[in-house]
């Protein structure tokens, strides 16, 4: 058994020590031509590798049977099963053997430890899940599309492998400066399910959350079932605020996000998604649907480490080198790494925030946005610099004033609304 898993796609480069715990929670069978492995509909409780035999994916779609895709063993991805057991819902497909198949089978208690035991196996299974959702509408809800000739709405999301990068000060202050500035319709969704706290940050009282929308999935059917979970900041955007409970959390997940993006994006013009910075399932899907990823990092060798990690995962889900862009935070302060010395080993860093603690305080203490204060700085320009790339407009030229002795990050402030 042993020998056997180490030769799959799936667990190859592990530790000795983990093929074993495979070996021991891993089931060998041979399946007969015709059987069904996973029924569309019905609860999700074994994971499936195969070793040898090609399996068939369908899905009921209009009451028809439509075929989505083969799976063989030869693949890379030749596992399946996994959707079911990581977000705790029913089989979205059937799958069924084309052939006789030698496929492992893992019961779900043991999937879960399956997960922690080495963060590669993760990955590689979200990589594949994330692709195979590119080609298949999970949700049975098709996408509007805008017939005012307007451009179609851009989804943006701003993560960072490491926390304290600032990522939700930054989400928070490009949405009101889309939507005060450039008059644009912008969602913003707190994707940070555990212990996100945008709303309570801009002074705004979230009723229903991401967690009610969860909870009546059934009922999610169109834009109008959103409209009583958002909040309205004065700038003109809105919030879609995370779950107020932590244990909320897991109500949430990716099929949840993608009908929502689906619903919404005919509404809005920029859909902006902060997330958390771990790489967990909605996260990933979060960076796979988005037009756009900023990903941030602080002038450190920690995030310089993190970000460069991160990169070589984001080359193995495939995301084209032109969706990413680096974002430096925190740019000039004291003791912190030349832009020469990151560019060293990220290549290129495509926008740079200076900080300014001065005007801090004040931001913390009103909940403001940095477009609250009339007061020039070279984070606002920045973040006029950065708003002006991804949205490819300008907005007033005033707002790009920055002081001559401008100085430091807005590290309070940053840290506040991410602490």
């Amino acid at each position: 058994m042993k020998d056997v898993i180490k030769n799959l796609s799936l667990f190859k480069g592990l530790e000795d020590s983990d093929y074993e715990k495979i070996a021991q929670v891993a089931q060998k069978g041979s399946i007969p031509i015709g059987t069904v492995f996973c029924q569309e509909g019905e609860i999700g409780e074994s994971f499936f590798v195969l070793e040898e035999g090609e399996v068939e994916v369908s899905k009921i779609i209009d009451g028809q049977k439509k075929v989505l895709t083969t799976i063989k063993s030869t693949d890379e991805s030749n596992f399946f099963g996994e959707m079911a057991l990581i977000e705790g819902v029913p089989r979205n497909a059937t799958i069924v053997a084309l052939t006789n198949c030698q496929i492992l089978e893992i019961e779900k208690k043991n999937f879960d430890m399956l997960l922690r035991i080495n963060s590669f196996i993760s990955l590689r299974i979200m990589a594949a899940l994330t692709k195979r959702l590119r080609g298949v509408e999970v949700t049975g809800i098709q996408q509007a599309v805008k017939v005012d000739g307007s451009k179609p709405c851009k989804v943006i999301t701003f993560f960072s492998p490491k926390g304290g990068a600032g990522k939700t000060t930054m989400a928070t202050n490009v949405a009101a400066g889309i939507a005060m500035h450039l008059k644009k319709r912008v969602l913003l969704l707190d994707l940070d399910l555990q212990f996100g706290g945008i709303a309570f940050m801009l002074g705004l009282k979230a009723g229903k959350t991401l967690a009610d929308i969860a909870a009546n999935e059934n009922e999610l059917k169109s834009f109008d079932d959103i409209k009583p979970c958002l909040l309205n900041h004065k700038s003109g955007f809105q919030l879609l605020p995370a779950p107020l409970k932590p244990e909320q959390s897991e109500m949430f997940n990716s099929n949840h996000l993608r009908k929502i993006i689906n619903l919404s994006k005919p509404n809005y013009d920029y859909i902006l998604l902060d997330t958390h910075s771990l790489l967990q399932d909605v996260s990933i899907n979060a960076l796979d649907i988005s037009d756009e990823i900023l990903m941030l990092l602080n002038p450190d060798m920690g995030h310089l480490m993190a970000i460069h990690n991160c990169s070589k995962v984001m080359k193995d889900l495939k995301y084209p080198e032109e969706k990413i862009h680096l974002v430096l935070n925190r740019f000039g302060v004291e003791l912190g790494m030349s832009l020469e010395d990151i560019q060293g080993v990220l290549k290129k860093v495509h926008y740079t925030i200076h900080d300014d603690w001065k005007n801090a305080i004040n931001l913390v203490n009103e909940r403001l946005t940095i477009f609250d204060s009339n007061a020039a700085c070279e984070y606002r320009a920045d973040i006029v610099k950065l708003i002006e790339g991804i949205t490819e407009e300008k907005l007033p030229a005033e707002l790009s004033a920055a002081p001559k002795n401008s100085g430091g990050l807005l590290k309070s402030f940053t840290n506040w609304l991410n602490s």
